[in-house]
């Protein structure tokens, strides 16, 4: 099965391409792909600017149709993907937990999107799609709509929702997204990861 990582965001918010922010002694892209590649035959990398991401060695591909979001990252991913079913992340969610993913991959069965939801609402950057979704996107796409969730009803969804997931451990951070310079220090600060208030703030 395929792991399409959605790199090409422009990280307004946090003013630095996110995939390579540090923890750990690595950025977060490499913590993604790492952990990945416990569960995944194939990686793709879906973003626009292929050179900065080709020290990774793993297959970028770039939007059907320009600026039109994570939508569109999905859409060109599942295009390139070599198996029917691929697993959707963020870039900015770099605490992937294997045990999350394989639990959602034993929902898929016959369902085109497996989607984790929790009290925030549903968690279409961390789910499975497969490629019965392509043409429903690219309606949506052609039509402005630019939603994930906005092709949902044209095909078959499973939702997991969060007390499913209680007991596998990895849940809250596998589903953590960073979005602001704030976001990063006050997380990583809060789970002693290795940062220093004044000190790498950004690479």
């Amino acid at each position: 099965m395929t792991a399409i990582i959605l790199a090409g965001g422009k990280s307004r918010r946090m003013g630095f391409n996110k995939a390579f922010l540090p923890y750990d002694k690595k950025t977060f892209i490499e913590h993604q792909i790492a952990r990945l590649k416990t569960i995944f035959d194939e990686i793709i990398i879906s973003a626009n600017d292929a050179d900065i991401y080709s020290h990774l060695n793993l297959p970028v591909v770039s939007d059907i149709m320009p600026d039109k979001g994570p939508l569109g990252g999905i859409c060109a991913g599942l295009i390139r993907a070599s198996s029917h079913h691929a697993f959707v992340v963020a870039c900015d969610m770099p605490f992937v937990y294997e045990n999350v993913i394989l639990h959602l991959k034993e929902q898929i069965d016959d369902y085109d999107v497996v989607v984790p939801q929790t009290s925030r609402g549903l968690e279409p950057l961390h789910a499975f799609y497969s490629r019965n979704c392509i043409q429903p996107i690219r309606r949506c796409l052609d039509e402005g709509k630019l939603r994930i969730i906005d092709f949902f009803a044209e095909v078959k969804v499973r939702i997991v929702h969060e007390q499913e997931l209680k007991g596998l451990g990895g849940t809250t951070p596998s589903l953590t997204n960073l979005n602001t310079p704030e976001e990063y220090q006050k997380y990583f600060l809060h789970n002693n990861i290795g940062l220093k208030k004044t000190k790498n703030r950004f690479p």
